[in-house]
């Protein structure tokens, strides 16, 4: 049965996109200065949520605006509408290893934001404290690894001027309507893409591990330091949790979907470009949820906004 492939534009995916891309960089740019200007009673974990929200928003602007993707299911296909690929003619696989960099580098963000959190309440029960060189590990780890992953995506793609030649050969049906595309990229299964999955899978794992064993230790110390520390100081440590957890549960609207795209590739099924495209419109979902839940779960940014708005009725 040969494969079909939607080629058209989805002009609704693009407006979409264009709408998700705006509303999350107003809101993201309104988390960044609650961040700066109402972080007075946060300690230095405020600079953590700083860099998250900065890698955030540079993610929702590639995403949304400057690569805007459209997945070819069920081939390992796809090209760009976005202003870098339209205008500046950048080819759609550097996009593509470059906006995966960017989405493994905000989830570790925000395990430094738990490990950061994590380790302010460790001190204060003298337990679990780590050393600076696992701090020096950590980063080059940390720092590294986003690096390693574009970079292997990038090796793990054919050349482009082989593109035509591998559709000519493996796809003719779609010779005409792929030529009539000026920017896309075309995937063949080889050891490297399947190397880059496995350890794609293996550190959102790792991750997922890490969460649940900080949040695991971070509760029981909570219950440790309660009559060590002044009530003031122990609700703000028992928020900065929570607010974590909510935000680590709003990145499954990120890592999922992106897990299922990836899913959804690598068994190229039959009719699937409907989903391949739902896919995509949820990904821009996580940083506006993402940035309401920061908002409403840290009662001094929740505060001034509920302030804002209250003077702004008066009026």
């Amino acid at each position: 049965m040969v494969a079909v492939v939607e080629f058209s534009t989805p002009t609704w995916l693009i407006y979409y996109l264009q709408f998700m891309g705006s509303a999350s960089f107003i809101l993201n740019l309104g988390t960044i200065y609650l961040i700066v200007r109402k972080s007075e009673r946060i300690d230095n974990f405020r600079y953590f949520l700083l860099l998250f929200q900065i890698i955030c928003t540079q993610t929702d602007l590639q995403f949304t605006f400057l690569m805007q993707p459209i997945p070819l299911s069920p081939l390992l296909a796809g090209y760009c509408n976005g202003f870098l690929a339209t205008h500046l003619k950048i080819w759609t696989h550097y996009l593509v290893s470059f906006l995966t960099t960017s989405f493994v580098a905000q989830i570790e963000c925000l395990v430094f934001c738990f490990i950061r959190k994590h380790q302010t309440i460790a001190r204060l029960n003298y337990r679990h404290i780590l050393t600076d060189a696992w701090y020096v590990f950590g980063t080059l780890l940390a720092v590294s690894v986003p690096i390693l992953i574009g970079v292997l995506l990038s090796f793990s793609g054919m050349p482009r001027e082989d593109q035509m030649g591998y559709i000519q050969q493996n796809f003719p049906e779609y010779f005409v309507s792929f030529q009539s595309l000026p920017n896309f990229v075309i995937y063949a299964v080889n050891f490297r893409l399947i190397l880059l999955l496995t350890l794609t899978i293996i550190g959102g794992l790792s991750c997922g591990i890490i969460f649940i064993l900080l949040t695991t230790d971070m509760l029981k110390m909570l219950k440790k330091i309660q009559r060590k520390v002044s009530v003031v100081s122990f609700r703000r440590y028992q928020i900065a949790v929570t607010s974590l957890l909510a935000q680590f549960f709003t990145s499954f609207l990120l890592s999922v979907p992106l897990f299922l795209f990836l899913v959804l590739a690598a068994s190229q099924a039959e009719h699937s470009h409907g989903a391949a495209k739902i896919l995509v419109a949820v990904m821009p979902l996580y940083s506006v949820v993402n940035a309401l839940v920061l908002v409403f779960t840290t009662p001094p940014y929740r505060n001034f906004v509920l302030r804002f708005v209250c003077s702004e009725r008066k009026y």
